[in-house]
């Protein structure tokens, strides 16, 4: 596993300023996901690690949501899977996160769910070109996993740029001849849409 994209849980406990407590409160409150609590080997013995921008996203915005919400309601929503909401091709035009050149080469007779949605809007904040964006997205909507998965990587190899998706938490890691373009933490983005657009209805931003 590619120990860059994770850290520590001491050094995450002094980052986010909370307590041994509260992190494993809020485990028990399924706000944070069983599999991100990654056992490894240290110096020091094992240790706990995990997915660097996939925690920090989620603890910040526990932190600015419990005050606003039970912690039932944060479970539902940072689980984007949990939701039914669709959305026609015409209503992710709502989406700021969402690149419009992208949008253009979406199919207009499907819908699209959460899960899907934080695939396009992790994708469009790649330096890529709009073209470059559609053709990916296309590429991944196709893929019957993309609901579950919890993580993408944008890589070339052979001259053409690809996905590789991944329902764990880690990265994925390739050998050196492989240049990795990103790496999308799909489930922390639809998370983070659906708390953001869920309870907005005709009213989204």
């Amino acid at each position: 596993m590619n120990t860059n994209h994770l850290i520590s849980k001491k050094d995450l406990l002094a980052v986010m300023g909370i307590s041994y407590g509260q992190l494993y409160r809020w485990k028990r409150q399924r706000l944070i996901p069983e599999e991100w609590f990654i056992k490894q080997s240290a110096y020091t013995g094992q240790e706990t690690f995990f997915p660097r921008e996939q925690i920090l996203s989620r603890i910040q915005s526990i932190l600015e949501l419990k005050d606003k919400y039970s912690l039932d309601e944060l479970a539902r929503l940072l689980s984007p899977g949990t939701s039914d909401t669709e959305f026609s091709r015409g209503e992710l035009e709502d989406f700021a996160e969402i690149d419009q050149e992208l949008l253009g080469g979406l199919p207009k007779d499907r819908k699209y769910t959460y899960p899907e949605l934080g695939f396009l809007s992790a994708l469009s904040a790649l330096p890529l070109s709009g073209k470059e964006r559609a053709v990916l997205a296309q590429k991944g909507l196709d893929y019957r996993g993309i609901r579950d998965a919890r993580a993408c990587v944008v890589f070339s190899a052979g001259g053409e740029d690809c996905l590789a998706f991944s329902d764990a938490a880690g990265g994925i890691a390739f050998d050196r001849s492989v240049r990795v373009l990103g790496t999308l933490p799909l489930d922390e983005e639809a998370a983070r849409l659906k708390m953001k657009y869920e309870n907005k209805g005709n009213e989204r931003i």
